[in-house]
């Protein structure tokens, strides 16, 4: 006679432990599904935490809604540190004492945490917490406290070759920051893109090369730890206020921009070559262009 599965002793087995059974392949696939989906859910949350930097930092107004978009960005672990920051910087810049005196709590409450420790800078030499770099300025105590300076690039250099309406050519040396891998991994794939791009939006403070990368696209924004200085590369944000930035330009700081700092990302710094770009860029008169004339990996 031959027995059913039913009459076995294993289907006696599988009767009394399905409940365990059901759980611990919902815990086994479960988890592997986490782990599959763990890097878009993370990708998610960053560009989220920046669609909402972006929205309060654009908004802010130091005499009028200060404490409203500071409550606004304490919802937000990414965000409220940057947030913090960067209206501390602006409100030191404009000598704004009211604002200063309100922000002065939420960077004493940042630098007691323990995030607030691992959000460090180099200013004037020393890698310190950056909420305490710019307690000491509020306090009046710390040369320079509005300078941070980004860690020295170490990935791949490029010779961008930029040249002006009389035919005058300049070379800057440029090399990536491995803390933003995706912006720089964008801006090595499209450089053939960039040359022959005409510059033609330039300023005091910066130049932006435009239409020689994939029209039409966004990149995602990367959440690094960089500032906007003189001579960093950086990408541009989008028009919607959502994280995403345009993949069809780069823009190239030739000063200071602290107020731009966690609204793009930094991908690479000019090791060599600023000071004649700028020179140049100071000379032109209206009407007049630069061009991108080659990009050459070293």
């Amino acid at each position: 006679m031959v027995l059913s599965f039913e009459d076995t002793p294993l289907s006696d087995w599988f009767a009394k432990n399905r409940v365990n059974l059901t759980l611990f392949i919902v815990v086994v696939f479960g988890g592997i599904y986490a782990l599959e989906q763990w890097p878009s859910w993370q990708a998610g949350k960053q560009a989220e935490s920046w669609a909402l930097y972006q929205t309060i930092s654009g908004d802010v107004n130091l005499d009028e809604n200060l404490s409203e978009k500071l409550a606004q960005a304490e919802q937000d672990q990414l965000t409220y540190p940057w947030f913090v920051y960067t209206t501390t910087r602006l409100a030191l810049q404009a000598k704004n004492t009211n604002a200063l005196n309100v922000l002065k709590s939420h960077l004493e409450k940042i630098a007691a945490s323990e995030e607030g420790k691992t959000w460090v800078a180099n200013n004037n030499g020393q890698t310190r917490p950056i909420a305490d770099i710019l307690l000491d300025s509020i306090n009046g105590s710390g040369a320079n406290a509005l300078s941070f300076d980004n860690p020295t690039p170490s990935g791949d250099t490029y010779t961008i070759t930029i040249s002006d309406s009389e035919g005058n050519s300049y070379e800057i040396i440029t090399s990536m920051f491995s803390e933003a891998p995706l912006s720089a991994e964008h801006f090595a794939a499209n450089t053939d893109g960039l040359v022959g791009a005409e510059i033609t939006n330039f300023n005091n403070v910066s130049l932006t090369v435009e239409n020689g990368l994939t029209e039409g696209a966004t990149v995602d924004i990367e959440r690094a730890r960089l500032f906007h200085s003189a001579g960093v590369l950086c990408t541009i944000p989008g028009e919607d206020r959502d994280g995403s930035q345009k993949a069809n330009a780069i823009q190239i700081m030739l000063e200071d921009n602290f107020y731009a700092d966690g609204q793009s990302s930094i991908f690479g710094a000019i090791t060599s070559g600023l000071d004649e770009v700028k020179e140049a860029v100071a000379g032109l008169t209206s009407g007049q262009k630069l061009t991108v004339t080659a990009i050459t990996k070293a």
